[in-house]
């Protein structure tokens, strides 16, 4: 299968070759725009090299002379194409120089000698003969570059059909890369998509209105603005909406410099300048002398330097690394494009020969590939701030989490501790009030009240005191377990503490230190109620990540059964809190031989302990 079509290319390129070799295209140039038809043909013709029209900004009336042969013994039809939409006026002339057509880009299809954006003229030619027609086209100070065609019937056609697909293709893809965009940007809000959107959906419109193509819906102007201004205003919406994507882009939740912020506000005040461009172009093709040259130099200064200021953002990010990727993406997608400007600028200049690489379907391919890498890195930013979002949700349950868990033990740390302790005062208080009524209320009654009310004090300042830290230094917890020890033992236990720190200032979290404190809280109770003890020491040691503590006390001690147990809620309380910071807990104790509580606590914070 690949062989006939291989075949079928050669064959296919030799036969156009052959064909375009029968045909000849000659060029003149009439500056004083007053030669007769006679004199015309007297006129030295010269070669059109590579059949393109490539004459920058000039006024002249331009001439060619097509000569065609027909080799065949059959009738042949040919299509003379002069590949330029804008020309304000287009003469088609028989070998005699009689007139056949008159025309310009605003004569509608209809008027035509061939339906078609350009300007065609079809020459129907007996077997073996041949001759010769002139055109001559004008555009008033404005640059033409186009190519210049004969072909057959069958080349002419297969030429416009492979030429429509072509834009078609490029017409879906910017299409779908744009409803792309526009999904992104109602999904997630955020502009630069809507930017590039409407970047590229303006640049479609540049570069087909370019073309000429669906040139009869824009013929007779849309509103204010003519067909042949409408290109240009398609170009300069395609521009703002590049400046704003740049912007957004390449440099997304930077904030600006003082020197960036003035770049900014340049670059927007020269695409403002750039909107009275109509009056510029009446201006420019209707005055003479050097003024209007002048003007179009400042016109033209204000678009590239606008260019020139885009980019800076666009390196400027690279460099400070803001959105290295992201200004890498965007280099990348129009360097193409960019060296394809630059070098049809030389070609427009005559310091480079014309190239098929500078054809405008290369063009059109330079602009694809820019989408296309574009949306790529769109997609890449899309991913971002996809994940991003995530991160900033499960950031945010997890606050949530660790707010309601703090809730939660602040209420069972006030429950277990002040709330049991204000019970008992309650309860005291009624039994007070019971035997004032009996008049046998004792001193030593209202003494116990007042013990038990200072001890709910102290225990909601405890409390206080680990809530409004969010981390607790080794060293604060140790000068505060002394200040309760003393207060609480009060010189009826011979009492040791021993805190053997590497670090004092090595912090632990707040739920780890009132969970610890509380724990001890309960064994130094426990002590004076059950143990009947005489000594009591508190060991503490730091290590690498890990806090030991030892309670030890030299009481009755308790059997096996009952360090074991979980009926007993003073140690399943002291073991759930130990669990619940991530700790171990371990009673050895004997009956007769004291009781030792050991604790060991790894140092995380807040967020470690509930992840864990």
């Amino acid at each position: 299968m690949k062989l006939p079509l291989l075949y079928l290319f050669i064959y296919s390129v030799f036969f156009s070759c052959s064909a375009l070799a029968q045909h000849r295209i000659d060029y003149f140039r009439d500056e004083s725009k007053a030669l007769s038809g006679q004199a015309i043909a007297k006129q030295a013709f010269g070669s059109l090299p590579d059949n393109l029209i490539n004459f920058g900004q000039d006024s002249a009336n331009h001439w060619l002379r097509v000569s065609i042969s027909n080799h065949s013994n059959t009738y042949k039809k040919y299509y003379i194409e002069i590949g330029f939409v804008w020309f304000d006026s287009v003469f088609f002339y028989k070998q005699d120089l009689t007139l056949i057509k008159a025309l310009n880009w605003q004569t509608p299809f209809t008027e035509r000698l061939y339906p078609h954006r350009n300007f065609i003229l079809p020459v129907l030619l007996k077997p073996y003969t041949d001759t010769t027609v002139y055109a001559r086209f004008y555009k008033k100070r404005m640059l033409i570059k186009g190519e210049v065609s004969v072909r057959n019937e069958a080349d002419f056609f297969a030429y416009n059909i492979f030429d429509t697909s072509y834009y078609s293709f490029f017409t879906g893809i910017v299409g779908i890369v744009f409803l792309f965009s526009i999904v992104i940007f109602f999904t997630n809000k955020d502009r630069v998509y809507l930017y590039y959107a409407l970047y590229i959906l303006f640049g479609l419109g540049y570069t087909l209105t370019g073309a000429g193509f669906f040139l009869p819906f824009y013929q007779q102007g849309i509103g204010f603005i003519s067909g042949a201004e409408l290109r240009n205003w398609m170009l300069w919406f395609s521009l703002v909406f590049l400046v704003l994507f740049i912007k957004n882009y390449v440099m997304g939740g930077h904030t600006f410099s003082r020197t960036n912020r003035i770049i900014w506000r340049i670059t927007l005040g020269l695409l403002l300048l750039l909107i009275p461009q109509r009056a510029a172009l009446t201006y420019f093709q209707e005055t003479t002398g050097s003024q209007p040259y002048a003007l179009l130099v400042v016109m033209i200064c204000c678009f590239l330097l606008t260019i020139v200021f885009s980019f800076y953002f666009v390196v400027y990010s690279y460099v400070r690394k803001i959105n290295t990727l992201l200004a890498k993406n965007y280099l990348i997608g129009i360097t193409p494009f960019f060296a394809f400007g630059v070098l049809s600028y030389f070609r427009t200049f005559e310091f480079i020969e014309h190239s098929w690489l500078l054809d405008q379907k290369v063009q059109v391919a330079c602009v694809v590939f820019d989408i296309v890498v574009l949306m790529f890195g769109l997609s890449i930013r899309y991913k971002t701030l996809r994940e991003e979002k995530e991160q900033q949700a499960r950031r945010a349950l997890e606050n949530e989490l660790t707010l309601q868990y703090e809730k939660e033990r602040i209420s069972r740390d006030l429950h277990d501790s002040v709330g049991s302790q204000l019970t008992i005062v309650a309860t005291s208080l009624d039994t007070a009030t019971y035997l004032a009524h009996k008049q046998k209320l004792e001193p030593q009654k209202l003494e116990k009240i007042n013990e038990n009310v200072r001890m709910a004090v102290q225990s909601l300042r405890d409390t206080i005191w680990a809530t409004h830290q969010s981390a607790i230094s080794l060293d604060d917890f140790d000068k505060r377990l002394r200040n309760y020890v003393l207060n609480a033992i009060d010189d009826r236990l011979d009492t040791a503490i021993r805190f053997s720190l590497d670090s004092p200032n090595t912090t632990i979290s707040s739920m780890q230190a009132i969970n610890l404190f509380r724990v001890i809280q309960e064994a130094i109770q426990n002590v004076l109620k059950h143990a009947q003890a005489t000594q009591l020491t508190i060991n503490c040691q730091q290590t690498e990540g890990k806090i030991s503590l030892a309670i030890q006390d030299n009481g009755i001690g308790m059997s096996e059964t009952q360090t074991q147990s979980n009926e007993s809620y003073g140690i399943r309380n002291m073991r759930n809190r130990i669990q619940e910071i991530g700790g171990q807990l371990s009673i050895q104790s004997a009956a007769g031989c004291g009781t030792t509580i050991s604790i060991e606590l790894p140092i995380y914070t807040t967020n470690a302990v509930l992840n864990n």
